[in-house]
This record gives structure tokens, C-alpha cells and sequence, in this order.
């Protein structure tokens, strides 16, 4: 078997700094969402990295200007180039935009239903409000040598939760943790068996 590739394979670099994720979502069920996606985000992939990989890890505190597109922010080498980074020469950024929202998701759903008195059984179709949750990715790798992007690549997952309304950390999870691996198999070896993502050292 042909060992395994990254997507992207990033010579002469030893350090990746994640910068934090401009967070953005519509939330229509649950509007106030008590989670702190960003410092979710960036301490899971952290503790990837260094799990999997040999790269030195860092987090990197980054401000977007309010007057200003996040997403040209992020492409223009002139920011980067402005944050204070050691060891610019050898480090990688790791940066993107993260659309987290919640939606109500109306359905009809089929249950059997006994009659107390009589013991028949029926088939009942009733409408039932579910939460979709959805979680996407823009993800972006900078060379913080000259601020100019290296790789770009989107991520997306979406789910359907029957009798919930309110968003809680394990279900933000139950997305992440699928989305997880393909990110930091941009950087690391990974093969996919089946449903399962499989990590390589």
C-alpha cells in the first residue's frame, strides 16, 4: 500500500500557529447559544496537532476590523504581515471562517400507539419540530513568511435532532468531531475506513 499523502505537504515547516476563527451563524431555535466555538475550535485542533503530528503548536490572538470583510481580512497578506509572529520563516497560520447555526426543522413522524383501554394498536403520523444543527468550515493556511495563502479548503456538516431546543456542547461535538480529522488531515497523514476517520502518526 502507497503510504499516505497530506493534502497539502508542507516542506520546511516546523510550527503552526491556529488563529482564531471568525465565528458566524444564524440561530433561530436556540438564540443564545452558550458556547464558545471559537476556543472550542482552537484548543480540539491543538491538542490534534500535537498528538499527530511533530509540529510545535500555538495559538495565535487575531482581531478583525470591524470596517472590514472578514474574508478579504484574512486574504490580505498586509494583516498578517502586521500580527508580531516569531520565527516567521518556518511557521505556518492556520485561520478561516466557521458558519455554526441552528435552524428549526419541521417533519412528520410515524409512531405505533396503544389504546389504554382496549390494547389495539394503531400507526399515528404526527408533526414533530426538530433542530438542525449546522457546522461549515472556510478553511485557510497562510505562509506567515509573507502573509500570502497556501491551501483553502471547506468543510460541512449538517444534523437533525428530534425533541431538542437548545444547542449544548455535546452536540456542537457530535458535528465537530466529523469535521476534526479532515482538517488536520490537511496537514497529516489520515485514511478513512468506512464511516471511520483513522489518524496516522
Amino acid at each position: 500500500m502507497a503510504p499516505l499523502r497530506p493534502k497539502y505537504v508542507a516542506k520546511g515547516y516546523r510550527k503552526i500557529y491556529i488563529a482564531d476563527f471568525y465565528v458566524t451563524g444564524q440561530q433561530d431555535v436556540d438564540k443564545q447559544v452558550n458556547i464558545n466555538v471559537n476556543k472550542e475550535i482552537k484548543e480540539t485542533l491543538k491538542a490534534e496537532f500535537v498528538d499527530r503530528s511533530s509540529y510545535e503548536v500555538e495559538e495565535l490572538k487575531i482581531e478583525i476590523p470591524a470596517d472590514r470583510k472578514p474574508e478579504d481580512v484574512l486574504l490580505d497578506p498586509t494583516f498578517w504581515m502586521s500580527i508580531d509572529i516569531k520565527d516567521r520563516d518556518t511557521s505556518l497560520i492556520l485561520a478561516g471562517i466557521v458558519e455554526f447555526s441552528n435552524h428549526e426543522k419541521g417533519g412528520l413522524v410515524t409512531e405505533r400507539v396503544t389504546n389504554p383501554r382496549t390494547g389495539t394498536q394503531r400507526m399515528m403520523t404526527s408533526s414533530q419540530d426538530r433542530l438542525q444543527l449546522v457546522l461549515g468550515f472556510n478553511l485557510l493556511l497562510i505562509d506567515s513568511k509573507n502573509g500570502e495563502k497556501l491551501f483553502e479548503e471547506s468543510f460541512k456538516e449538517e444534523e437533525v435532532y428530534d425533541d431538542i431546543s437548545n444547542v449544548s456542547l455535546p452536540l456542537f461535538y457530535d458535528l465537530f468531531e466529523r469535521i476534526t480529522p479532515k482538517i488536520v488531515g490537511v496537514l497529516v497523514p489520515y485514511r478513512v475506513a468506512g464511516s471511520r476517520t483513522l489518524l496516522e502518526p
